[in-house]
């Protein structure tokens, strides 16, 4: 992942896209993340939109925690309960 700022002509941008191919590029403004710029080749829109979706990645965070404090619940016990 590469951190930079903001592009401020359209040759820059393109220059950057290009990278973007091989590396994630961060856009900053005045030191501040912005924005990202991300090759999409091979992923599909609904993989897109969910990991960037707020309230989905909160539903992954509060799921994490539970795991965490073991409060998860096994592949055999969810097949009993959803049958």
């Amino acid at each position: 992942m590469k951190t930079i700022e903001v592009p401020s002509t359209n040759k820059q941008l393109r220059k950057m896209m290009s990278e973007a191919q091989s590396d994630t590029l961060v856009f900053t403004d005045k030191g501040k993340p912005i924005a990202a710029l991300i090759a999409i080749e091979g992923i599909d829109a609904e993989s897109l939109s969910l990991a960037t979706n707020p309230k989905f990645l909160k539903i992954l965070r509060r799921s994490f925690a539970e795991l965490d404090k073991g409060r998860g619940v096994g592949l055999a016990e969810m097949r009993k309960r959803v049958g």
